[in-house]
């Protein structure tokens, strides 16, 4: 059982605060559910690509699934989509079962932060050693899109006489994420039509805790559709 603080002017916003707002836990006694220990930068790139209005609250939401050999982190505002998936249970890192959490929470840049531990009611960013800080939340209800189910089985990457048109702002977006996070700081476009999505990927190796974990190559991924179907690209 731990000790936290959360100040009743609080409590009504657990969906929206940041880290700036909670920054140490102390006084009411609450005990925890370990729910989730989850790599912070997945998160924080997470947080950059969910549905900025309030219309759909589900989707400002970064959703957590985990199967029998894997874990997804992913989010979508209805245009593209990031995610990324590693194995169950390596290094620490384990997801107990699927959740929605408030995208909002991880806007700000934690410093130092390597791990995120998700209870019942409260996020907690932590570095190799310590706690740093901690928010409380409250889980999005409701039926996340099964966003898995859009990425397309397999890539035929057959462009000759083709061209594709992607939105500047979104592919910009993402390579902005990719620059942190990549050493090469490269793209690959992976797809097959222009009425099909297209995977755009970046190897993961800057703070990167996977590094060493044999036969797993960490790729940071993003859906994407063209906008444009040239009509050259028409049989």
């Amino acid at each position: 059982m731990r000790v936290y603080l959360i100040p009743s002017h609080q409590k009504k916003m657990s969906q929206t605060l940041t880290t700036n707002q909670v920054s140490s836990p102390y006084a009411m006694y609450k005990p925890e559910t370990k729910v989730a220990l989850l790599p912070y930068e997945v998160l924080r790139v997470a947080s950059q690509f969910i549905y900025k209005n309030d219309d759909k609250q589900l989707l400002q939401g970064i959703h957590l699934k985990v199967d029998k050999n894997e874990i997804t982190i992913g989010s979508t505002d209805g245009h593209r989509m990031f995610y990324f998936q590693f194995p169950i249970n390596v290094l620490g890192f384990e997801l107990k079962k699927d959740i929605t959490i408030p995208g909002s929470i991880f806007k700000t840049q934690v410093k130092n932060a390597t791990k995120v531990l998700i209870t019942d009611d409260l996020i907690t960013f932590q570095d190799e050693q310590i706690k740093l800080s901690s928010v409380p939340y409250r889980e999005l209800a409701g039926t996340y899109p099964n966003i898995l189910q859009l990425i397309p089985e397999k890539f035929t990457n057959n462009f000759e006489g083709k061209e594709f048109s992607f939105n500047c702002d979104y592919v910009g977006q993402f390579c902005n994420q990719v620059k942190k996070l990549s050493s090469n700081k490269s793209i690959t476009f992976n797809g097959n039509t222009s009425k099909t999505p297209f995977i755009i990927s970046a190897k993961w190796d800057i703070k990167n805790p996977f590094e060493d974990l044999e036969g797993f190559e960490a790729k940071l991924n993003y859906l994407i559709m063209p906008i444009v179907n040239l009509e050259r690209n028409k049989k």
